[in-house]
């Protein structure tokens, strides 16, 4: 008489802010084992993080450093990795904190050769840069030369995010193909004009209040609506209204912008 046992296994499953950065130009190994630590220190630096709230690895693995992954490392975490993305020279202020924390001049490149408190240069890498005793199997690879270069393209860029896959101006293009309104497409270059984040969707259909929302965020359940002439008559302002009530007690957040672009 056989008996029949039954395995069971557990898992977990969590949602943390990542980030993957993936130069155009290829780098070496030392290049990519020697920018990690010095986007990851100075992303710390920047937003007040402890070293254990911001994990990084390379991808796809140690041996093959292609992509760098730097994720936080509490579930939910700060934002911070959002607010990178969202804010146009905010990459450019980590490039900066980067070769400042690389012993460099932010704004010139020169080298300074050790921290404000060292005692002895920094021929490579130090304790003060790149080091530390996390990344110890790196440290034959660490060399904050290798990296200057790269910082300083870095600090002179501007972010220009999307929200999907594909290219901001790509994006932009495909929204614009959906838009129903001369007031829709001139709303779409403003906000790219700004460098603002974009919507993910336009012409949005929310069965729940039988609308479509001229655009959407999906992150943030946020429904545009782009008002053209006809809103200002009394009964469309009325069924606006209705429409408002239904989508905030549905849990979505609404904004109306008017057909004059100056208030934008």
């Amino acid at each position: 008489m056989s008996s029949l046992k039954r395995l069971v296994v557990p898992y977990v499953e969590d949602h943390r802010n990542v980030l993957l950065v993936e130069p155009i130009a290829e780098l070496s190994l030392p290049a990519m084992a020697s920018l990690q630590p010095a986007l990851k220190n100075a992303i710390q630096v920047l937003y007040q993080l402890e070293d254990n709230e911001l994990a990084a690895e390379p991808m796809p693995d140690e041996d093959h450093r292609r992509l760098l992954l730097y994720y936080e490392a509490a579930e939910g975490g700060a934002g911070v990795l959002r607010q990178l993305l969202d804010r146009p020279d905010a990459m450019a202020e980590v490039a900066q904190a980067a070769l400042d924390i690389c012993h460099f001049d932010p704004d010139t490149g020169a080298d300074l050769r050790r921290g404000p408190f060292a005692n002895e240069g920094c021929e490579a890498a130090c304790y003060d840069c790149l080091m530390s005793y996390a990344n110890q199997p790196d440290h034959r690879y660490l060399d904050r030369q290798l990296v200057r270069d790269f910082l300083l393209k870095l600090a002179r860029s501007t972010v220009s995010a999307s929200p999907v896959a594909l290219s901001r101006a790509a994006h932009v293009a495909r929204l614009k193909l959906l838009c129903d309104s001369d007031f829709e497409r001139a709303w779409l270059d403003w906000l790219d004009a700004a460098n603002l984040r974009l919507p993910d969707k336009a012409q949005h259909r929310i069965d729940a209040c039988n609308t479509v929302a001229d655009f959407y965020y999906s992150d943030d359940g946020a429904a545009i609506f782009i008002h053209g002439k006809h809103h200002d008559y009394a009964d469309i302002a009325t069924k606006d209204a209705a429409i408002n009530r239904c989508l905030e007690d549905a849990g979505y957040s609404v904004v109306r912008f008017p057909k004059e672009q100056a208030a934008w």
